[in-house]
């Protein structure tokens, strides 16, 4: 099991390092419209510098990367427009530096903006249609063709995140920067994460995960889709029915880690833990809990099985009862757990934890904070589940790390030990010769003998008399010549 765990863990490694040295194609798209005046004439805009700051932090030196500006389409004025590209993220703020305004012509109005042109035509321009990470920065005003029903707009781009099936997986951090410009002013800014494709969605959970990105976005990143996986974690606390099971959290901060010794397994456990709300920002107003270990026969049970008015990042009390998988556990005596040495043997599974009948509701708090930033955008809406997600589905590993005691291999060690010396002092005894005194034909004589030896008795005129064997102990008298006689003395 140990060699399977090893060989499981070195093809992640890798997968990980393959597909980090592939690298993933990267876009920042910055909105330069009309509506983005401020960020731009405000001499304390910290707009290009955080976009130079989340380029660097969210890219590797492998990725593609693409940096673009975008307003929207208007006679010769193309949106989006690519300022520069080249692998990581390291140059991006120098072709963010001259950046300005759009207008429509030269010397016309100033630009207007539209969300889905800028993203449809970078997944078909630079991207050519292939998985790739697309990153907008905006203050969120949607104003196609000078359109001043924006709100509406954003509800046609806020459904197009939702429901485009393409769009794997979208996560958006609302930033507070107040700025003041000749014409507008503005409160926050939007970044909005669009992963485009599956490839595309699992490196955007790996940046997210890394840390890096959030030494910039100091703020948890909102999630806008899917809202239908990792809905919850299990936080384990205690082992209620044994004192010799230890249950921890790994350093993934979704592992479930027990730590126990062989000879007190115990084929149950019963987990006192905690229910977290990982859908943040939204509050699981109701939903029912089921689980199961995957590949295993054996059921998982989560006790209560309702969540009500969980907020996000909130945790509800638990009990967790399922049975480990004896038959997949080595004795302490077997050839596998003494090839340990006394060390552990990992015992990788993983609970599936499901919600149904769920129902989410956006954190009021965070809706307070939206309308503070931006004012009249109906950007609640946004995070509005679609009806028909309902359910949702979390994988939770559980690693049981087996500490095999060290005296079935000192057993092992001493048993062989043993041997070697018994066969050493069989050795030793059967080299040595011990004196015996025998009566040949009533006379008394005396003869040497080994072990596993014999020796044949004759008289002084060289006739055969008879003959003597030895095993380990005493000698005997095999044979007797008739006519004479011979005995031990």
């Amino acid at each position: 099991m140990k060699a399977r765990v090893l060989i499981a863990a070195c093809a992640a490694f890798l997968a990980t390092a393959a597909a980090q040295a592939e690298g993933i194609q990267q876009a920042f798209l910055v909105q330069n419209s009309g509506w983005m005046e401020p960020f731009y004439t405000d001499e304390h805009s910290q707009l290009k510098a955080l976009v130079g700051a989340v380029a660097q932090a969210a890219t590797n030196p492998s990725d593609k990367v693409y940096t673009l500006a975008f307003s929207q389409s208007s006679g010769a004025h193309v949106s989006p427009s690519l300022l520069g590209q080249g692998q990581g993220g390291a140059g991006v703020a120098g072709q963010l530096a001259s950046l300005g305004l759009a207008r429509k012509s030269a010397g016309g109005a100033l630009a207007d903006t539209d969300f889905q042109e800028a993203v449809t035509k970078t997944i078909t321009g630079p991207f050519q249609s292939a998985s790739g990470i697309v990153w907008i920065f905006t203050n969120n005003k949607n104003s196609p063709n000078n359109d001043s029903q924006t709100a509406e707009r954003n509800r046609d781009f806020y459904r197009l995140l939702h429901l485009e099936p393409s769009i794997a997986k979208t996560v958006v951090f609302p930033l507070r920067m107040p700025v003041q410009g000749k014409l507008y002013s503005a409160k926050g800014l939007m970044v909005y994460a669009l992963a485009y494709g599956q490839p595309a969605s699992e490196a955007l959970t790996r940046i997210l995960a890394e840390g890096r990105l959030s030494q910039v976005l100091t703020r948890p990143p909102a999630r806008l889709k899917p809202v239908d996986q990792d809905a919850v974690r299990i936080v384990p606390q205690s082992v209620k029915n044994s004192a010799n099971v230890h249950a921890s959290l790994g350093r993934d901060g979704r592992t479930i880690v027990l730590d126990v010794d062989a000879a007190k397994l115990v084929p149950q456990v019963v987990l006192q833990a905690s229910l977290q709300n990982m859908f943040f920002p939204y509050v699981i107003d109701s939903a029912r809990v089921h689980a199961s270990l995957a590949g295993q026969n054996a059921p998982l049970h989560v006790a209560p099985d309702q969540i009500r008015h969980l907020q996000p990042g909130a945790s509800q009390s638990v009990q967790v009862q399922f049975s480990l998988p004896m038959a997949q556990i080595p004795s302490p005596w077997s050839a596998q757990a003494i090839a340990a040495m006394g060390k552990q043997v990992m015992l990788p599974m993983q609970a599936q934890v499901g919600l149904s009948e769920q129902r989410l509701a956006l954190a009021s708090s965070f809706g307070k904070d939206l309308q503070e930033l931006f004012p009249g955008d109906p950007i609640s809406e946004m995070f509005t589940p679609p009806d028909s997600v309902r359910a949702s589905q979390a994988t939770i590993p559980l690693l049981v790390r087996i500490q095999y005691p060290l005296l079935p291999v000192l057993a092992m060690l001493g048993g062989i030990l043993a041997v070697v010396l018994g066969l050493l002092a069989l050795g030793l005894v059967s080299t040595r010769a011990t004196r015996y005194k025998v009566m040949a034909d009533g006379v008394q004589r005396q003869v040497l003998l080994k072990p596993f030896k014999s020796v044949q008795i004759r008289d002084d005129d060289g006739r055969d008399i008879g003959e003597l064997k030895r095993g380990l102990g005493q000698p005997q008298v095999v044979r007797v010549a008739e006519g004479h006689t011979l005995s031990l003395a």
